[in-house]
């Protein structure tokens, strides 16, 4: 299922798109404030991310400058929607990195086309069916369904966790406390050598050589792959 972080203060507004959000078969977590909005994109990775820029606590512009800088995120796609008009406005969130702008009040629909554009651009789609592909793995969000060549490989819930923003963000490095992270979820001690498991686990179903060791620094797939 496609991740949005959805992030608008504005109670109205964003409890309506959330709900017509999720209609639309969308997986969203929606925050009211740009500290929330760092805090969940340290612990979670999305696909696409809704940003309004004002925002209490941290506004919308830095919030966008941190995507921008955080390597793991230089990829995900980001829309504004701000009730700024302003042709200065448009072009400075342009150029600091946004991947596209739309003015409140706005058509659900226009939101929804737009966002289905950007996804195009960084995932393969068949059949209404996003993919994320890399040498003969294919990973179906919407399925939950990993494939190598023909064949289903059955993988944990936390195998999953590590291996999705992997396959989402080829050739980014993700350090062993980012991987952790996204298994916090399931309330419990996490071994220091957990994240050692699993990647050992993922090699043996996926090949040894399909997840690479950055010494000292994480793992990470790369698109040559």
């Amino acid at each position: 299922m496609i991740k949005v972080l959805y992030i608008e203060d504005d109670l109205m507004i964003g409890k309506t798109t959330c709900q017509l959000l999720h209609n639309e078969n969308y997986a969203v977590d929606w925050v009211t404030t740009g500290l929330q909005a760092l805090d969940f994109l340290f612990k979670h990775t999305y696909h696409l991310i809704l940003l309004d820029l004002g925002l209490p606590e941290v506004d919308g512009v830095d919030v966008l400058k941190h995507i921008r800088k955080k390597a793991e995120l230089d990829r995900t796609a980001v829309i504004i929607i701000s009730a700024r008009d302003q042709i200065r406005d448009k072009v400075g969130m342009l150029k600091l990195g946004a991947d596209d702008y739309l003015v409140k009040p706005y058509d659900f629909d226009e939101l929804t086309a737009r966002m289905e554009c950007l996804l195009r651009r960084t995932v393969v789609v068949k059949q209404d069916e996003l993919c994320f592909s890399l040498g003969n793995i294919k990973m179906f969000p919407k399925k939950h369904r990993l494939m190598k060549e023909n064949e289903i490989i059955n993988l944990s819930a936390k195998e999953w966790l590590i291996l999705e923003p992997m396959m989402m963000y080829p050739n980014q490095i993700f350090s062993r406390q980012t991987l952790e992270e996204k298994l916090y979820d399931w309330h419990e001690d996490i071994q220091s050598n957990t994240i050692e498991v699993h990647i050992h686990n993922l090699r043996s179903k996926l090949g040894k050589n399909f997840i690479r060791t950055v010494r000292g620094v994480g793992y990470c797939i790369e698109e040559q792959y």
